[in-house]
């Protein structure tokens, strides 16, 4: 019942700010211009999203710069495609959830919105 209270409750704008909430750096810009606390919570998890996806593919890249040495980058190259497929199902379907007006916590990282 409050999820669709909260779904009537949202403006086009809190609907824009939920959108760029999961694109990466412009999550900055729904924490600054957001209005509503359901929107910077989104924002907050979206930036801990993306800094945990920035850290990840940093780490990766070594990795797959070792196995493009030995032969194996091709395999790997597939690996970290997948792994960025499936990022980015993950990301629209936070979107999707967020338009809704549901609060989905990814976990871990879900919970680290929270503290801040």
């Amino acid at each position: 019942m409050e999820e669709e209270k909260m779904e009537s409750e949202l403006k086009d704008e809190d609907r824009l700010m939920l959108f760029f909430s999961y694109l990466g750096p412009l999550a900055l810009i729904s924490i600054l211009a957001g209005k509503k606390e359901f929107v910077k919570w989104h924002a907050k998890q979206g930036i801990i999203f993306f800094i945990v996806w920035a850290v990840l593919f940093v780490i990766l890249q070594p990795i797959y710069l070792f196995f493009r040495l030995i032969w194996l980058g091709w395999l790997f190259l597939i690996i970290e495609l997948l792994v960025a497929l499936g990022i980015f199902a993950l990301a629209v379907f936070c979107i999707v959830r967020a338009l809704e007006g549901e609060k989905f916590k990814i976990p871990l990282i879900g919970d680290l919105a929270d503290r801040f």
